[in-house]
């Protein structure tokens, strides 16, 4: 099952239970493909080490025994979207680093790869596709044919193991192939669908009713039930009854550094980008216009601020620029800045994840890109 995110107030009312009645987050997990048979984790002679992502820098500067020697990338751009962005370009910059990208575009982490390897986009290759919002699977056929030497990423990837004079005969599958075992899972949700009626159909609702209501018969607890209070929790170590943890910098009062970084910076998503995916879009570009910073303006008249001035935003990790946007739509206290930027479009190519800490939440391991301190000062232009 998938991962759910449900509000409490609709699970004191009930009103979960009916559409539009409640919070519902994520419906990966209704999937039921054969996942494994894609992974293939059978395969590994042995356990392999595992980095984190969001502590790239970390992982390419400070690891050892043995230190990181290459890296390969395909369907990311970590120097824009990762944390403490000059651990990471410092860690890309390395001379003895051998990096391979696989890329449509020349991103800023391509710009620092060995080697880059033109990819196929959507149009240009099969694939199957699931969702985390709805419930259809779908099948995406070429429309075009790829242009110059671009290459699926799963195509790379066989190639690569005939280069490599690798033998296990699934390494070499194609896309059809897989697709066909992913759908074999003999799950109840892919009751009726095949991939000769998906790739007929294009899409196709899993089975499941309409409407669904995912918690009718019980949730994933012990109990059955939604529980305000998780022995799950409590059994970790953690307060049975969720509340509030307060946020390692932000929530800081009369320290160190809540002098030195007085503001709380937190970092949304931009309107007109998708993370970081359409950062270069010359016309979404123009749509989002240039890097800028909500201040409340009581904090914006101490710094002497005034609607459009530049201004640069640092701490001890780094810093950036951006346009000053006084108003109201932040507290006092707290500045707001747009993520999904490229460096490379950026003044001194630098983003708001220059300022972003690469540590891990307290809970799950994830990243913390809205506990964030720094300081606000107007520059000089």
């Amino acid at each position: 099952m998938a991962v759910r995110t449900i509000t409490a107030i609709p699970g004191v009312t009930g009103d979960w239970r009916y559409p539009g009645g409640g919070a519902f987050y994520d419906t990966r997990g209704f999937f039921g493909l054969d996942w494994a048979a894609l992974w293939r984790d059978d395969l590994r002679p042995r356990t392999a080490r595992t980095l984190d992502m969001k502590r790239l820098g970390q992982g390419l500067l400070e690891t050892d025994h043995p230190p990181v020697k290459a890296l390969f990338v395909y369907a990311a751009n970590p120097l824009a979207s990762v944390p403490n962005q000059a651990k990471v370009l410092s860690g890309l910059s390395r001379e003895d680093l051998f990096t391979v990208v696989i890329e449509h575009f020349l991103t800023d982490t391509a710009r620092y790869a060995d080697i880059i390897l033109p990819a196929t986009m959507q149009i240009e290759h099969r694939d199957l596709l699931i969702a985390y919002g709805h419930l259809y699977v779908a099948w995406n056929e070429p429309a075009v044919s790829p242009a110059g030497e671009c290459l699926a990423t799963t195509e790379i990837f066989r190639r690569l193991a005939r280069a490599m004079g690798l033998t296990e005969p699934s390494l070499y599958e194609s896309d059809e192939t897989l697709a066909r075992q992913l759908l074999a899972s003999g799950h109840p949700s892919l009751a009726g669908i095949s991939f000769e009626e998906l790739k007929r159909r294009g899409w196709m609702r899993l089975n499941y009713p309409d409407p669904f209501v995912p918690f009718a018969t019980g949730f994933l607890t012990a109990s059955r039930k939604l529980e305000f209070v998780s022995d799950q929790m409590a059994q970790k170590g953690l307060d049975p009854v969720a509340g509030y943890t307060p946020s390692h910098e932000s929530s800081q009062v009369d320290t160190t550094l809540a002098a030195e970084y007085p503001l709380r910076l937190i970092t949304p998503a931009n309107h007109y980008l998708l993370n970081s995916i359409f950062a270069n879009v010359p016309r979404q570009q123009r749509r989002s216009g240039a890097a800028s910073l909500v201040i409340h303006p009581a904090d914006a008249a101490p710094r002497g601020l005034t609607a459009g001035d530049e201004v640069r935003v640092s701490n001890a990790r780094g810093c950036f620029f951006a346009v000053a946007d006084v108003s109201d739509r932040v507290r006092p206290g707290v500045v707001a800045s747009t993520k999904g930027r490229w460096p490379g479009d950026s003044k001194q190519g630098a983003t708001v994840n220059q300022s972003t800490d690469d540590r891990d939440s307290d809970l799950g391991g994830g990243a913390v890109y809205h506990d964030n301190r720094v300081r606000v000062e107007k520059t000089a232009m």
